[in-house]
């Protein structure tokens, strides 16, 4: 006999789980499945992988309670599709199938196996022109005159030069245009020397040091 867990999912408050539940039920109930438990994110999107029912099926999923998951469609196990098949792996990994009924999924027949390394081949296709465009949209940038890594480090001769042009009046923004520097460099300099070193701190502070 199958231990089965049913998930349904519905991304906004206004939905229910409901019609999911009745169908996977009724999807169950035709296969003499009665050994079932249910899970349910109501008004929870796709998008995130973390989701309080899925998380806790994973658990008992990990634990060796079920051994068939049956979804609705696949996007109700996720928006993407390292999302969906990361959750098949957990499911492999723990000797269960899943099935996605509309799409006619069933992960432990052959042609279920298929079409999981179909969607695997279409996720590192995804994956690999995502990293075509970051690389393209970079070079396209560097070409434009536009510098990537850590900000240079402003030496202490202009740091000395800031302070000295705002203790004249010299406002944030002047300064960073006149000096060429970004204005979060200048607000950064000015802003530490707001800050009381330990030193400092001590020898103005009023609370006795020892008796």
């Amino acid at each position: 006999m199958s231990r089965v867990a049913l998930y349904a999912r519905v991304s906004t408050k206004e939905q229910s789980t409901a019609a999911q539940v009745g169908q996977l039920s009724a999807y169950c109930q035709a296969r003499g499945w009665t050994e079932i438990s249910v899970f349910r994110d109501d008004g929870i999107s796709g998008v995130r992988d973390n989701r309080p029912e899925l998380d806790r099926l994973r658990e008992r999923l990990a634990s060796g309670e079920f051994d068939t998951i049956v979804v609705s469609k696949m996007d109700r196990l996720g928006r993407s599709l390292g999302m969906i098949l990361r959750f098949w792996d957990d499911a492999e990994a723990a000797g269960a199938r899943v099935i996605v009924i509309d799409q006619g999924i069933d992960t432990s027949t052959p042609s279920g196996r298929l079409q999981r390394n179909m969607l695997a081949a279409l996720a590192e296709f995804e994956r690999e022109l995502i990293l075509e465009r970051t690389q393209a949209g970079i070079a396209r940038a560097r070409a434009l005159g536009k510098k990537f890594g850590a900000p240079r480090r402003i030496s202490e001769p202009v740091a000395r030069e800031v302070r000295a042009r705002r203790a004249r009046g010299g406002s944030f923004r002047q300064i960073s245009q006149t000096m060429n520097l970004k204005l979060g460099a200048v607000r950064s300099v000015l802003r530490r020397d707001r800050t009381p070193s330990p030193e400092s701190a001590a020898a103005h502070s009023t609370e006795p040091v020892g008796i």
